[in-house]
């Protein structure tokens, strides 16, 4: 599962071959970035590696999978390559397997390490060309364990390491961090940057705000949209209708973006779920 949960209930609705090809049509055109995965495992539906192509087909500049990992085969990293992947996120959350196995329910530590054993094989042999984004939700129970990260993945192909303070957005564990912990959490981090400028590694983290409790902001609201079965971007939108070029003319949408761009005023906490996970991130 992508996020902490002991009992979510599995989406009874998924897009069908043709829809993915209607939703590539009009709305990828648009789309500077697509990010497959986000809120759900992406390889238990038959047409995830599809879908990767039609976002190049349609000359998205970065296309992205974030996933467990855990039904990744050799040669599916050798076909998502070939379909033009630019980065595949693995979600940890732990360093150690009994940790990895409490949160990430069902799946198991063997399949993580035995993917990224061929995720390295393919890269030395030069077969695979993505860059790799290991993504870390932390959390009061697992803070310490990140700084064990480079002593068990050390040794892996890792371009990014992201480490996002966990978030309430439905699961069944969400343990928010306190005064102490937010404090080990910045001594963590600190630890981090040093580590990952050693190996050449980008590190992104919040260091502004672990609580996460962020501001909505209309500007990245715009920017981040989140697309499912059950919405497609906005309930306004006639995904199977109409492009969304031709919603946002429908809607007046750059006029309303240029007036909140000039009047910007942070309301409370962001109930998006594609606007809370594109938030705050520095670069370090």
């Amino acid at each position: 599962m992508c996020y902490f949960s002991k009992s979510r209930k599995a989406q009874p609705k998924t897009f069908s071959k043709v829809e993915l090809e209607l939703l590539a049509k009009n709305l990828f055109g648009n789309a500077l970035q697509v990010m497959v995965g986000c809120g759900a495992e992406p390889t238990i539906h038959p047409d995830f590696i599809y879908l990767v192509e039609l976002a190049k087909r349609h000359n998205v500049p970065h296309v992205g999978i974030v996933t467990n990992g855990q039904l990744l085969s050799k040669n599916d990293l050798l076909t998502l390559s070939s379909a033009g992947l630019n980065e595949l996120t693995l979600s940890v959350h732990a360093t150690q397997k009994e940790t990895y196995e409490n949160f990430m329910v069902g799946a198991k530590w063997e399949k993580l390490i035995g993917l990224l054993e061929n995720i390295k094989i393919l890269r030395d042999d030069g077969k695979i060309a993505f860059s790799i984004r290991m993504n870390f939700t932390a959390n009061p129970d697992n803070i310490q364990e990140l700084e064990q990260f480079f002593d068990v993945f050390g040794d892996y192909p890792i371009n990014t390491l992201q480490v996002r303070p966990i978030m309430e957005i439905g699961g069944a564990y969400f343990k928010p961090f306190s005064c102490e912990s937010i404090s080990l959490y910045n001594s963590v981090i600190e630890s981090l940057f040093t580590t990952c400028k050693k190996h050449g590694i980008t590190l992104l983290a919040n260091t502004q705000n672990p609580s996460s409790q962020q501001k909505s902001n209309p500007v990245i609201a715009q920017t981040y949209k989140y697309v499912s079965p059950q919405v497609v971007v906005d309930n306004n939108f006639r995904w199977q209708t109409e492009t969304y070029r031709q919603f946002l003319k429908r809607t007046g949408w750059h006029k309303a973006m240029l007036k909140s761009i000039f009047s910007i005023r942070l309301s409370n906490s962001s109930t998006d779920l594609a606007e809370r996970y594109g938030g705050q991130y520095d670069v370090l």
